[in-house]
């Protein structure tokens, strides 16, 4: 149906330190709140208070910014960038993000990579003007991918499978979704071996593998931005994580007949079929998307009238984001733990440039940066605000949060991960 031919690799990425923003700090708090209160009420494995930002802040809240063993978020997102086969990495947040970006060009070896900054737009904060901020500073071929993804995974380092995937040649966007299967393979009989607590919505049969997977929006985007319709970015932006994305597809088909004409075997097929296998797998089940894998792609080509491709994930790591205060609490006490287990270059193959960022560049930030003056106090008023019934720190200011059961599983993960890698690289 298409013959395209891409660059066989990425080499360039867009990394979004930016996010929306709410009217008022009790808009915001309201829908965390309110979040995390049905997700406990309906029993769900994955609470999420979520870190939201508002207009009205003193403190702008930007979960990027958030210090995990006293270092920026923001540090270990871009350490895992620079030790990518990326050439060129195009940064857009807010005049913060700036400052720490600053800190760490200074401090930390980026190993030869061009990285530029932009700052966002606090009047468009959408998803698609992030992107063609991003875009605006890269000159990239009509024929070329690039990287983009949010800056709030910290242990996302190992990017050679996205950036080198055989499929970049013959598709302009590429979904890796996180499969619980693939990420997880135990979970069922060792409940601890589920590190990263997630609630996945979607369902996905793979036919070919006669394989159903549990799943949950990407973290990356492969993307070819000359090759794809800035409105269906931002309408698949907007539903991804309500399961929705069906709606949106068919209002964008809707406006386009020609498409839609083709789109109508898939929907039959969907709706004809869908259900009824997914019972060969489990008989009762609540979700909020479903899908035949190969049928969805050939659906999802036809709609964005490219080339598009769904995979599954088996790094745990591109799942751990940092949404929610919950999310914030596992790095904290995992870090927390490498303490007494020869320290986080055992879980970051840049472990130690991270800390010595952290011994050079700390004490001026705490004086630049509103939220890093007094961080323990700052989290624990947040606790309190988000109805938490603990606070994180102690009076003097040490982390005292309890430990989840899964943290030593988490850090022989990440370790086992850490030495694979750098054994791989050497």
């Amino acid at each position: 149906m298409f013959k395209i031919s891409n660059k066989p690799i990425i080499d360039k990425c867009i990394i979004s330190f930016s996010h929306n923003r709410y009217e008022t700090r009790s808009l915001a708090d309201k829908f965390s709140i309110d979040k995390a209160r049905r997700e406990i009420a309906q029993g769900k494995k994955g609470i999420s208070h979520l870190i939201l930002r508002a207009e009205n802040d003193e403190i702008d809240r930007l979960k990027f910014l958030f210090l995990i063993h006293g270092i920026p978020l923001v540090c270990y997102a871009l350490g895992n960038l620079i030790l990518s086969s990326l050439k060129e990495i195009v940064v857009v947040g807010s005049h913060e993000i700036k400052i720490v970006l600053d800190h760490f060009l200074k401090t930390v070896d980026t190993r030869g990579k061009k990285i530029q900054f932009v700052h966002e737009d606090l009047n468009n904060l959408m998803l698609i003007n992030t992107l063609v901020l991003g875009r605006n500073a890269l000159s990239l071929a009509p024929n070329e991918l690039v990287l983009f993804q949010p800056g709030d995974l910290p242990l996302m380092y190992d990017l050679e499978k996205v950036l080198c995937d055989p499929d970049l040649k013959h598709h302009n966007l590429i979904l890796w979704l996180n499969s619980r299967q693939e990420m997880f393979p135990h979970f069922q009989e060792d409940p601890d071996a589920e590190f990263i607590q997630r609630n996945y919505h979607y369902r996905v049969i793979d036919q070919k593998k006669n394989r159903l997977h549990d799943a949950k929006e990407p973290n990356v985007y492969p993307i070819n931005l000359s090759a794809i319709e800035e409105d269906i970015i931002e309408l698949l932006h907007q539903t991804r994580k309500d399961g929705k994305i069906l709606n949106a597809g068919l209002s964008k088909a809707l406006r386009q007949p020609a498409r839609m004409l083709r789109l109508l075997p898939i929907l039959a097929n969907h709706f004809r079929h869908f259900e009824t296998d997914l019972k060969k797998f489990r008989l009762n089940d609540s979700y909020k998307f479903g899908m035949h894998l190969k049928n969805f792609n050939q659906g999802a080509s036809i709609l964005l009238d490219t080339p598009f491709l769904c995979k599954f994930n088996e790094d745990p790591a591109y799942v751990g984001d940092v949404d929610a205060l919950e999310d914030w609490e596992d790095y904290e006490s995992l870090t927390q733990y490498t303490e007494s287990h020869g320290g986080l270059s055992q879980i970051h193959p840049l472990g130690d440039a991270l800390l010595k960022f952290k011994e050079q560049a700390m004490p001026q930030l705490r004086q630049q940066i509103p939220m890093y003056a007094d961080f323990s106090g700052y989290m624990n008023r947040l606790y309190r605000d988000l109805e938490m019934n603990y606070e994180p720190f102690d009076a003097a200011g040490n982390y005292c949060a309890p430990h989840a059961a899964t943290v030593p599983n988490a850090f022989r993960w990440y370790h086992q991960k850490t030495k694979r890698y750098l054994e791989n690289t050497a």
